[in-house]
């Protein structure tokens, strides 16, 4: 959950008379787990800092992080969000859009306030996320480089950038602010392969939001592509994707995809993106912040809970137990 002084902040900031407005705001705002705005405050413990201004940090973080999710809500034509109906789906596109840009006006309206160095790191980041998604759109053969350039653009950049913010706050070296944004680059890409993981094999009621949502929109993320590199259909697969795929072609492509283990394999890459961002960490100052974010970067590979052993005896391997 986000921080109580956070989301007082997040109230005040975006706080208008307009009765219809605020009612769209509070859908808009609802649920969330405050991640990127707890690793900057995290990040931020490592020197000596001034708590209003990193209230207002985090609190933009975690606006321009809720207006991108609108935004990709209408883009996808997801139908829920946190377990509650996406935005657009009760009050239109058009409100939705507007709804995010009202969230980005207002979280630069917070940076403005403080550092440049801030300011230009969060644009920075804003610029890759879109870049991102235009890339994602026009990306054809799709291969693990190209994945991992898009989920870095589209993820990772807003947490390293998170992270980074914590360090410019404490004013800690640039060396230093390095290792920090390096961590948050690499738990970026292990929470979206997680997120990966999770539209595949997962359930919707779990994630708050539909499962293979990816697949209806022809989006082809690190467990396909390693089914397709493995499978020996991956021609007719391919083309069953590109042509789109219905209900049942998407649950037997999951059902082979754990056979081929899959589902290992994605959730190793992720355990590997930890490793990396552990080792950067491990790179700064002893400081007790440390042993928070190593606990965080922790909880990022949670909802996979895979037990191979128990899975050999029945001649499958690596289910997810949701």
């Amino acid at each position: 959950m986000i921080q109580a002084e956070v989301q007082t902040v997040i109230t005040g900031a975006v706080a208008t008379p307009d009765p219809h407005l605020e009612k769209i705001l509070n859908h808009a705002l609802s649920g969330g787990k405050g991640l990127r705005p707890t690793m900057v405050l995290l990040c931020a413990r490592f020197g000596i800092h001034d708590t209003l201004e990193a209230g207002r940090v985090a609190a933009a973080i975690e606006l321009i992080h809720l207006a991108s999710l609108i935004h990709d809500d209408v883009l996808d034509g997801a139908a829920t969000r946190r377990n509650l109906p996406a935005l657009h789906s009760l009050y239109g596109s058009v409100p939705a859009i507007l709804t995010g840009d009202y969230l980005f006006a207002t979280a630069f309206g917070l940076l403005a306030k403080g550092k440049k160095a801030i300011l230009y790191s969060v644009t920075e980041a804003i610029r890759s996320m879109c870049s991102g998604e235009i890339q994602q759109q026009a990306v054809r053969g799709p291969s693990v480089e190209a994945y991992f350039a898009y989920i870095g653009q589209k993820t990772a950049a807003l947490f390293s950038t998170a992270c980074r913010c914590g360090g410019i706050l404490c004013r800690l070296k640039r060396s230093q602010q390095g290792y920090l944004t390096r961590f948050g680059w690499h738990l970026g890409l292990a929470y979206q392969i997680v997120d990966d993981c999770l539209d595949l094999f997962g359930s919707a009621d779990r994630m708050g939001k539909p499962a293979r949502q990816d697949l209806t929109n022809g989006i082809i993320t690190l467990p396909v592509l390693r089914f397709l590199e493995l499978t020996p259909d991956a021609p007719r697969w391919q083309a069953k994707i590109d042509a789109g795929l219905d209900a049942a072609e998407m649950e037997e492509l999951a059902s082979a995809a754990r056979h081929l283990n899959c589902d290992v394999y994605t959730a190793a890459t992720a355990r590997e993106q930890i490793a990396l961002a552990l080792e950067a960490l491990d790179k700064l100052p002893a400081h007790p912040a440390q042993d928070d974010l190593a606990l965080l970067a922790a909880r990022i590979l949670s909802p996979l809970e895979i037990d191979v052993g128990s899975e050999r005896s029945n001649g499958q391997y690596g289910r997810f137990s949701w």
